[in-house]
């Protein structure tokens, strides 16, 4: 009599065919799972035999050089085409690449019923910020509403009449911070970056709020920093001279702690479930606690100050109040209560903070190392703003922070939007197909995210040569509208470029005057970028005023970056003399 053979109940044939069966059944999942390029659009050809996709080649680039966008653009140069792809989500899409700015102008300002806010944005922030605008769609009701409640933010009269004091204040508490550094110095380089980012926090929350700063971050520094005799230094006047830092307040700290979460998740191939895995912490929940109970009570002192009054009535002393005074309209009009202590109000609320300082802050530090490294420019731009405030040099004080806010200086005007070219605070632009559409004459299924990089071809590098017949009639009727930069210096930081001859014979600025993508374009593009010129106006016309930026030495002078929320330098020090 034969044997029998079982495997936990099954016979030796059954059980065979059920390992043949599991096999082919894994086979056939991992063959779905492997990348499906779109037809037409370049890619490593390589990639496509593993799940991982180019996973591994970004995560290896980003732990060697702590960089992503050139990883991104380098892509670009390797197949010499403006258009290529990437995989670098598992079981996603792929990330197309675009390197050209015309083609990027087109879709932002003109093609966008056919592309929107993307679906990338969403994965960052909404982890943190679930209910705010940024990761909402265009057409959404709720998108709608909620620009409403920012609508007056960047109007001149907020701007220069409630922002521009808030901001100017704390630069000058900043600067004081700096002397008291350079004091410890003794010539000795320092580093900056702390100081920018905790000067532009204190900015934001102060004209958020309308919070009294006395005891802001900045101010902290300052009392501390005062009371330091002085420093033990190196020998060499090329080392740096290393100064300890403040301890943050607790509630700058679960701010700053927040903040941080979005770099982890932007830095991760699974953002969603890196971020959801964050919110399990304890930290981020008590840090999340200590935002909300804060926004809560600022929200509760406006309603009572609001309260019983009607909206001509009302007086408003920081964006909080204008925000809560255009929801007390809405309310009136659609017959509701107010909605003031609702996740969408407080995100927001929070949300503007971290917008309106992160970016700043960063290109801030740009300008410092552009500056410093680039006398000549910063001699012209120091001798251009003397010559723009006259009377506050002739009456031997530095300029008012309505005096700064309202002025056109061509020469600082041109300094500005060269230094933010140069920065690549956000080095790239990012829509999502909302229907299956064709660029550069290649056809991008509905739902894929499209890069507009800034970092490389046609902004830094001449451009890919592309046929006509590749664009789109809005791309090709617009052809002439802003300029294109010489190819023998666009690499350069050199702000003359954004200068042109004026009806008067002198020197006007024109934004137009060449290729720029940081702040983005059309309707989603940043709105706070006329908050972001008058910070960065205040800051850069008090520092130079008051400090002359010299060149550190070439080991602390590096422009290597890394790509965090923002494309930000890994070194950024600072050696001041003081401007007699």
């Amino acid at each position: 009599m034969a044997e029998s053979f079982s495997v936990v109940g099954f016979s030796l044939p059954t059980f065979g065919l059920l390992v043949f069966g599991l096999a082919i059944s894994f086979y056939i999942a991992y063959k779905k799972a492997l990348p499906k390029p779109i037809p037409g659009i370049p890619y490593n050809k390589e990639v496509t035999s593993s799940i991982l996709g180019d996973v591994v080649s970004m995560v290896k680039h980003v732990n060697k050089t702590k960089e992503i966008m050139d990883w991104l653009m380098e892509h670009n140069v390797k197949h010499n085409s403006p258009i290529v792809q990437v995989f670098t989500r598992p079981f996603a899409r792929p990330w197309v690449l675009v390197t050209d700015f015309r083609e990027a102008q087109d879709v932002l300002l003109r093609r966008t019923k056919e592309f929107d806010r993307s679906n990338f944005f969403g994965d960052i922030f909404l982890g943190l910020l679930p209910k705010h605008h940024i990761s909402m769609k265009t057409h959404d009701e709720e998108f709608k509403k909620h620009r409403r409640w920012l609508m007056d933010l960047m109007t001149p009269g907020f701007l220069h009449g409630i922002a521009a004091p808030h901001i100017y204040t704390v630069c000058e508490d900043m600067l004081d911070v700096w002397q008291e550094k350079a004091r410890l110095a003794q010539g000795h380089a320092f580093e900056a970056p702390s100081d920018v980012y905790h000067a532009a926090l204190d900015a934001v929350w102060s004209l958020v709020f309308g919070a009294d700063i006395s005891n802001s971050t900045t101010k902290s520094a300052f009392r501390s920093l005062s009371s330091t005799q002085s420093l033990e230094l190196p020998s060499s006047i090329d080392k740096e001279a290393v100064i300890p830092e403040s301890p943050l307040p607790a509630t700058m700290a679960a701010v700053v702690s927040l903040v941080d979460t979005l770099t982890i998740s932007i830095t991760s191939p699974m953002p969603v479930l890196t971020h959801w895995i964050i919110r399990q912490l304890p930290s981020y929940r008590r840090n999340h606690d200590i935002r909300d109970s804060l926004i809560r009570d600022e929200v509760e002192k406006t309603r009572i100050r609001f309260e019983g009054k009607k909206e001509k009535d009302l007086e408003i002393r920081c964006a909080m109040d204008d925000i809560m005074r255009r929801e007390l309209i809405a309310c009136d009009k659609e017959g509701r209560a107010p909605m003031y202590h609702s996740r969408a109000m407080y995100d927001e609320i929070f949300g503007f903070v971290v917008a309106a300082h992160d970016t700043t802050a960063t290109t801030m530090t740009w300008a410092l190392k552009f500056l410093a490294d680039n006398p000549a420019v910063q001699e012209k731009l120091r001798a251009e703003i003397f010559a723009g405030h006259a009377t506050a040099v002739a009456e031997k004080r530095k300029p008012t922070a309505v005096e700064i806010a309202k002025i056109s200086i061509p020469y600082l005007d041109a300094a500005q939007e060269e230094i933010i070219r140069c920065s690549l605070t956000e080095a790239a632009v990012v829509r999502t197909a909302t229907m299956d559409v064709e660029l550069l004459g290649k056809r991008i299924p509905k739902g894929t995210d499209v890069f507009f990089l800034g970092n490389g071809p046609s902004i830094f590098s001449p451009a890919f040569q592309i046929d006509d017949s590749l664009r789109s009639p809005t791309a090709l009727s617009a052809k002439e509208r802003i300029g294109s930069w010489d190819p023998a210096d666009m690499a350069n930081f050199n702000p003359e470029r954004w200068l042109v001859d004026g009806e008067n014979g002198g020197k006007e600025f024109s934004a137009a005057a060449g290729p720029l993508l940081t702040f983005g374009m059309g309707p989603r593009g940043c709105y706070g970028r006329r908050l972001a010129y008058v910070e960065m106006k205040i800051f850069l016309t008090l520092i130079v005023w008051t400090f002359e930026l010299q060149k550190c030495p070439a080991e602390l002078s590096g422009y290597a970056s890394i790509d965090k929320l923002t494309h930000a330098p890994q070194q950024c020090y600072v050696r001041l003399k003081k401007v007699a």
